[in-house]
């Protein structure tokens, strides 16, 4: 063995000597908390040196591991009621062969998805193209599903001579708690997301689901289907993601 290795085993020998002679001494003096830190000392410094490891909480009792939540955790518990306007035999606004209603449902179905990835529970006040439940079966069905807010989906539609008029814009009642915010950031999500022109969140009490709702609630337009550019793109894949990653981002932002 050479030397230089003698000596390092000599003093690892007498490091560990010193500290077992304090580790027993404080065991018997100092009490539960001392004896925890120098035995940490005491095995640190066998193995020939570096800094000791947290011993846990003052009273001795060891600290919490913290750890990482798993993407899509984050969100659990919160329900979120989404209604897809219209239904049944009741197009809503029709242009050039194209539906509201089941414009609203690939919308409600998208946004659905996205935000079971967060992890937010999601009710559909409406799956299909056949059903046309009631205004009051809307809100009172996410009543009862213990929603925590509640999102309708619509478009819009203009038949005044002006031309250009497109945009989204979102409604809600200001007598609901925190409507106003929700509808203000999904508006702004989704205006981000698309780059539409923007036509404000704006406060009404004439539309049922938003007055009535138990929760939160807001009414977002989408598009303009009277507008022939708009009603390209909202019948694109590609821009109903967008749209409604918009959509998902405001409402994760209501809940942050």
């Amino acid at each position: 063995m050479r030397r230089q290795d003698r000596n390092e085993r000599k003093r690892k020998l007498i490091r560990t000597v010193v500290f077992l002679a304090a580790f027993f001494l404080s065991a018997a003096v100092l009490g539960k908390g001392c004896y925890l830190l120098v035995s940490k000392c005491v095995s640190v410094f066998a193995q020939g040196g570096g800094e000791p490891e947290p011993v846990g909480t003052a009273d001795g009792a060891d600290a919490p591991e913290e750890i990482p939540v798993p993407q899509g955790q984050q969100w659990n518990g919160w329900i979120v009621a989404i209604d897809p306007g219209h239904g049944g035999e009741d197009d809503g606004c029709y242009r050039e062969g194209v539906s509201e209603a089941r414009v609203n449902l690939e919308l409600a179905k998208g946004l659905s998805e996205k935000l079971q990835a967060l992890g937010f529970q999601t009710v559909m006040l409406r799956e299909d193209d056949e059903t046309l439940p009631s205004l009051e079966e809307r809100v009172t069905e996410a009543a009862k599903a213990g929603a925590d807010i509640f999102v309708s989906i619509h478009q819009n539609a203009y038949d005044g001579t002006q031309s250009g008029v497109s945009g989204i814009e979102t409604w809600y009642c200001d007598t609901l708690e925190d409507s106003g915010r929700l509808a203000r950031l999904i508006h702004e999500g989704a205006v981000k997301k698309t780059g539409a022109v923007d036509r404000g969140a704006q406060e009404t009490d004439d539309i049922y689901v938003v007055r009535n709702a138990a929760m939160p609630s807001c009414l977002i337009e989408t598009a303009f289907l009277s507008d022939p550019a708009e009603r390209s793109s909202i019948t694109s894949k590609t821009y109903q993601d967008k749209l409604t990653e918009g959509i998902a981002e405001g409402i994760v932002a209501f809940f942050k």
